[in-house]
């Protein structure tokens, strides 16, 4: 069974089309990076499948469960308890971290599973929250803020906030855009012990080397169409597709 299923997925703002009949499927313990130029729709697609976004029409699932359908043209929501389930599956990481200035290193990490997830042994979620800062190379900072860490520590931070959930899949979106490239280097070590760990996730991402390093699977976006699908060394070392190929022309792939 799918992770996630998005099907026929349609999104338009203000009368322009972002999203054009995508279908996404993604298997337990997948690593799926998704590149394009700007403007293809690849964080449009990551905000509809963690519901940031509404889709047009099309049809959106999580482990089989159907959670958005289409009547006629229009996608229809559920109730908000039922978007907050389907929300349970998953963790997002932006790329500009989003974390509480006012909160520790420690209570970022620790604050979701207690008031989103209702914990109630809250020593447990501390130690639990601990732990993850262990093992993204930060437990010497759980009593710093976040104005007193480098990018790269905070986006680290931001990730194990994110695994906090416990999540059957991570998003991460552009999640080394803002670093520079020593620091993204660190991020880039986290995700691809992520990936060894069989961490299913989905990453939309300008860096083709740790793509083909990394991925399962690589979508390239353009126009907002899926126009390749496949392993690595068929997309990136062999596409097909004529787009595809000035793409990462440009990028001297």
């Amino acid at each position: 069974m799918n992770i996630l299923d998005m099907k026929h997925i349609k999104k338009s703002f203000d009368g322009k089309i972002v999203l054009q009949d995508i279908d996404l499927q993604i298997s337990p313990g997948e690593v799926v990076s998704i590149l394009g130029p700007s403007g293809s729709g690849k964080s449009t697609l990551l905000r509809c499948a963690t519901f940031l976004e509404t889709i047009d029409s099309g049809e959106i699932a999580y482990n089989g469960k159907s959670v958005v359908t289409t009547e006629g043209d229009h996608a229809i929501y559920p109730k908000r308890s039922d978007i907050l389930e389907a929300q349970s599956n998953f963790g997002l990481v932006f790329q500009n971290f989003n974390l509480f200035p006012h909160f520790s290193v420690l209570k970022n990490v620790y604050h979701a599973p207690l008031k989103v997830q209702k914990r109630t042994d809250k020593d447990e979620v501390i130690s639990e929250a601990y732990d993850l800062l262990t093992k993204v190379g930060l437990s010497d900072k759980s009593d710093a803020y976040p104005c007193e860490l480098s990018g790269g520590q905070q986006q680290r931070v931001a990730i194990a906030r994110a695994l906090a959930l416990h999540p059957k899949i991570m998003y991460f979106d552009e999640p080394t855009s803002s670093l520079d490239p020593e620091i993204t280097a660190e991020v880039l070590r986290l995700l691809k012990q992520l990936a060894s760990e069989k961490m299913t996730m989905v990453i939309v991402t300008h860096e083709i080397d740790f793509a083909r390093a990394v991925s399962d699977r690589v979508i390239f976006m353009d126009g907002g169409l899926v126009v390749e699908n496949g392993k690595p060394e068929d997309v990136i070392d062999n596409p097909k597709n004529e787009r595809t190929k000035a793409f990462l022309k440009k990028l001297h792939v």
